[in-house]
């Protein structure tokens, strides 16, 4: 008996070793395929890390370098300066810490770069890959995009002089001119905003009726902008920029220089402020306005022509209509009539410019307009255009500084960080200080190109004048004999 039980219980025993054994090998079993599957998974991400790091240099090397003033116009901002405003990216003193804000994440992105290639010129192109300047398309641009552009004078023919181009002969004595400053004026005509091209005929204007008369400017239009929220400051700001006085071209010029299109038409105010001021002025008065459209302020500008005009028969109100639609021209036209003067339309820059100088201007000035209008040569007009050649030119040259500052902090930190050597960085900090200096020469050779521009339209204009004055004198003397 005592036998049997032995023996049964080492039955027993062997019975649940084996079920013992089943259950470890069933529990091996997922474990030996979950480390199968795990290489697999592996391997998945690596290729996708593989691809990723591909893609990386892929973009980094299709960065393109600047070899002419073309391709340093188009060049890209940087990923992680993109969004760097123009002052920071055009700075006169850059900030010591060139790489402020975005150490971290350059860091990090430079590390990859520098795990994948050691090649110097891949390096460098990281570098512009993510932090080149942002301001170079607007910079750059600005300086390429200049073009000279003078207020050039009315030359007439001699059958020109003979044609009667207004209701009176004389000048008069005061001239108030109002410049419509809305944000219609932003839009271009023959490829050039309407502002400039009124800007320049307003000039020409002032310097030619400037021999005879006194002459004020007014602007409107000009504060706040065109959203809604705006209207009031909008439609209540008339500005006087050039005081009553003797004509004095820099004054003038840089008066008319300084107005920017912005927001509503306030016609009605702008002739109401003309009349209050002329209240207490004596004398001939005309008012002459260059405008693009009609009220939008909510004026009656035909009750304040009236106003403007009542009582008074030396007195009118002239408007040349720039680029206006039918409903806007009626307007105007309205305007005019109620201010006892005449409405012009011009539909172009040479329409507008024409029609300034031959219709506003009396034929008893014509004569006066070949001594008025000298050469350009050696006036404050050269000298200001050619400062702003150099102030565009100095600006550029801030943004290359800027980058160039940014370039080296980098150099220095994978420097510090281990991620290049020292043979490395100096090779580094050569292509970077190459790629400065060769910037700098495309600015210099384009600020060189712009300077000459200036100086070969100043020479066409002084050759344009002389064979007018020229001629006007041959054709005197073949009169008089």
């Amino acid at each position: 008996m005592f036998k049997r039980t032995i023996s049964m219980i080492a039955i027993l025993m062997l019975i649940l070793s084996g079920c013992s054994e089943k259950n470890e090998v069933s529990k091996e079993k997922p474990e030996v395929e979950a480390e199968k599957a795990v290489p697999e998974e592996t391997g998945n991400v690596q290729k996708k890390d593989e691809v990723k790091k591909d893609s990386m240099l892929t973009e980094i090397e299709s960065v393109k370098i600047p070899v002419t003033i073309e391709d340093f116009a188009n060049s890209q901002p940087g990923k992680l300066t993109a969004a760097f405003s123009y002052e920071k990216e055009t700075a006169s003193w850059p900030s010591l810490h060139t790489l402020e804000g975005i150490e971290s994440e350059l860091t990090e992105h430079l590390r990859s770069v520098a795990g994948e290639t050691d090649d110097v010129d891949q390096l460098f192109q990281s570098l512009i890959y993510y932090i080149g300047n942002s301001a170079y398309p607007q910079v750059v641009k600005e300086l390429l995009e200049f073009k000279p552009e003078f207020d050039e004078p009315y030359l007439p023919e001699p059958e020109q002089v003979s044609e009667e181009t207004v209701q009176d002969n004389a000048a008069p004595s005061k001239a108030i001119i109002m410049l419509d400053a809305s944000s219609s004026m932003l839009l271009n005509v023959d490829g050039e905003q309407k502002m400039k091209i009124a800007k320049s005929a307003v000039r020409s204007f002032a310097k030619t009726i400037g021999s005879a008369s006194e002459v004020s400017l007014y602007i409107y239009g000009h504060a706040g902008s065109q959203e809604n929220k705006d209207k009031q400051l909008s439609c209540s700001t008339i500005d006087e920029v050039y005081p009553l006085q003797k004509y004095e071209e820099e004054g003038f010029y840089q008066a008319v220089d300084g107005v920017e299109a912005k927001g509503w038409t306030p016609l009605a105010g702008a002739i109401k402020k003309a009349y209050e001021v002329s209240q207490s002025l004596d004398g001939e008065i005309t008012l002459y306005i260059v405008s693009d459209g009609a009220e939008t302020c909510d004026g009656d500008p035909i009750a304040e022509a009236k106003q403007f005009v009542q009582g008074q028969e030396n007195r009118k109100v002239n408007i040349i209509g720039f680029d206006v639609d039918e409903k806007q021209e009626n307007q105007l036209k309205a305007v005019a009539e109620a201010g006892q003067g005449a409405y012009f339309s011009a539909k172009n820059t040479e329409e507008l410019k024409s029609t300034v100088i031959q219709k506003w201007v009396p034929p008893g000035l014509i004569d006066i307009i070949g001594k008025q209008w000298s050469t350009p040569k050696g006036t404050f007009t050269v000298a200001w255009m050619n400062m702003d050649i150099h102030k565009m030119a100095l600006k550029v040259s801030d943004a290359i500084n800027v980058e160039q500052g940014r370039f080296m902090g980098a150099a220095n930190v994978m420097f510090a960080e281990g991620l290049i050597t020292e043979e490395q960085k100096e090779n580094l900090i050569g292509k970077i200080e190459e790629h400065g200096e060769r910037l700098k020469q495309l600015t210099d050779q384009l600020k060189e190109q712009k300077l000459k521009e200036i100086d070969d339209e100043v020479n066409r204009i002084d050759k344009k004048i002389n064979d007018w004055a020229e001629r006007m004198e041959k054709i005197r003397a073949e009169n008089d004999q």
